[in-house]
């Protein structure tokens, strides 16, 4: 079935069951299905069509999920942006994506607008809840560059939406950006399917969700994350979503607490820093019993699980995946392992030869579905890449690991260039390519290196002029302008040449081997990275 079919069969169970918390609003199934058909009604009316994709780039609300199953429901593709994006970064993804909707929150306005290709003027652009003075500042910022359309003309609607097409379940969904490794971001095609498949099979075998039970997250809704384990898991149990604006360590466990939530999605870099805030009585005075995560660092799993009196259950899985494709069975979880596949996903590790590996040898995971449509559809616009990605059949993850004799799989690191912080993956040559700007800088290359909240920090190798002066302050200023600001380096380490191979290609490896050594570290001097 398609996405809308699964929305409308948990909504006839329980009509009158609240679906979402946020803040201090509470919606029914039954709102549910009236307020995604009047989306549908105003996305219809200002054009939207069939295969038609339209940009999100709006914060956590629920709006922003009544906008993804009209959406659905009219065979529209939904592109979620990094509200974070800003420079470059952003003005590819809006051209690469053929969009033909933008709609956005009020303080996204200004940097989409900056950046807005040639090939998207004349593109409509809904500013999402703004007041009449919001507006007024979109139509003088916008230059006539995009018609500007009222939120009301999404919303303030009786008509009921036609639906002239029928969406079929391997139709494409969404198509959700990854930052590349060495290129430009890839667009992860989604069908209706994956994601249908991918919220019962979290819900169902990894953390055995009931009715009862209410799901919060405060993980942005433009990962794959968010979309699949905490609403679409939900949804398929017809429990409760608790939806946050965004991750608060001071606040974590009072909206824990406001919402009565019995288990929350969570990345590891979360738990370490939860684990660092000061111990109170309370600590175990709190609804959750289990808490879904990826990433959790050993050093604290034990200690996080005896502090609040929970338990964590580790998984794994990419946007290629459409979220968990791996988790330790509820009774048998094995720290730190990141689990055993789900019912169907088949793994394997291959060694160097890319023949199967040995128990306890590190290799590539290796991944493929034995149900079609529950893996990504491809790469949009990108057939090179879908191919290599799929090679013989397999998802190759571009992560190393291992099988022990029983099964279970274990991470060890990464293979591809790519750096992961807090839960986000970053390019490296994106970072290299705004760094490279820079007048003063010759060359560089970025690294990941370890960071005490686990994962990685983002470290910068740089080359400068000759006859030039650059500090930290002056490039990371730069950085700011140009990119999101969870890419911006911690560290920055000057230096006179790169190790090179004979066809003078940076061994990053040597300088990942480096770690942090004596850089320039922002957090040590005080310089403040500004979110958006």
């Amino acid at each position: 079935m398609n996405l809308y079919q699964f929305l409308l069969q948990q909504i006839e169970k329980s009509p009158d069951k609240i679906y979402l918390r946020f803040k201090d609003q509470q919606i029914t199934y039954a709102s549910l299905y009236d307020r995604v058909n009047r989306m549908a009604a105003g996305l219809e009316r200002v054009g939207i069509q069939e295969g038609d994709t339209v940009c999100l780039m709006l914060d956590n609300c629920p709006e922003y999920l009544d906008i993804w199953f009209a959406l659905s429901s009219l065979g529209a593709v939904k592109v979620p942006l990094n509200v974070h994006l800003k420079g470059e970064g952003l003005r590819y993804i809006l051209d690469h994506s053929d969009c033909k909707l933008i709609i956005a929150h009020p303080q996204y306005q200004a940097k989409i607008l900056d950046k807005l290709p040639e090939s998207l003027r004349g593109v409509k652009i809904v500013l999402a809840g703004a007041d009449e003075q919001g507006q007024k500042l979109l139509s003088t910022q916008s230059n006539n560059a995009c018609p500007v359309l009222e939120w009301q003309e999404l919303t303030a609607t009786d008509l009921q939406p036609q639906r002239t097409c029928a969406v079929r379940g391997q139709d494409v969904n969404s198509i959700l950006y990854t930052s590349g490794t060495t290129g430009l971001p890839k667009g992860v095609m989604l069908s209706h399917h994956a994601y249908v498949n991918a919220g019962e099979a979290f819900a169902r075998e990894m953390i055995g969700a009931r009715p009862g039970d209410i799901l919060f997250t405060n993980l942005p809704l433009f990962h794959v994350n968010a979309h699949t384990t905490t609403v679409l898991g939900s949804i398929s149990v017809n429990a409760t979503i608790a939806l946050e604006k965004r991750f608060s360590a001071s606040r974590f466990w009072q909206d824990i607490r406001y919402h009565q939530a019995t288990m929350f999605n969570a990345l590891g870099s979360m738990i370490t820093i939860l684990c660092k805030q000061p111990e109170n009585e309370d600590d175990r005075d709190n609804p959750v019993r289990l808490a879904a995560c990826a990433a959790t660092p050993k050093e604290f799993w034990s200690y996080f699980e005896k502090r609040f009196d929970l338990r964590i259950v580790e998984g794994y899985g990419l946007t290629e995946t459409a979220g968990f494709c791996m988790a330790n069975p509820l009774q048998a979880n094995r720290p730190p392992s990141i689990g055993r596949p789900l019912s169907y996903i088949e793994m394997q590790v291959v060694n160097d030869q890319g023949e199967k590996a040995a128990p306890g040898e590190v290799g590539e995971i290796l991944i493929r579905s034995d149900q079609p449509h529950t893996l990504m559809e491809g790469y949009y616009k990108n057939p090179e890449a879908t191919c290599e990605a799929m090679a013989g059949g397999w998802f190759h993850s571009g992560d190393r690991g291992y099988q022990d004799e029983e099964g279970y799989f274990y991470f060890v690191d990464r293979i591809k260039q790519c750096i992961r912080r807090r839960g986000e993956n970053i390019s490296s040559w994106e970072i290299e390519k705004v760094v490279n700007t820079h007048p003063k800088v010759l060359e560089s290359a970025a690294v990941g290196v370890p960071s005490e909240l686990g994962e990685e920090d983002v470290k910068i190798f740089v080359i400068v002029r000759e006859g030039e002066q650059l500090s930290p302050e002056e490039l990371l200023d730069w950085c700011q302008e140009r990119m999101a600001y969870f890419m911006v380096p911690r560290y920055v380490e000057f230096t006179n040449a790169f190790p090179k191979t004979a066809t003078e290609r940076i061994q990053k490896f040597k300088l990942k081997e480096m770690g942090i050594g004596n850089a320039w570290d922002r957090e040590k001097a005080g310089y403040v990275v500004k979110r958006d």
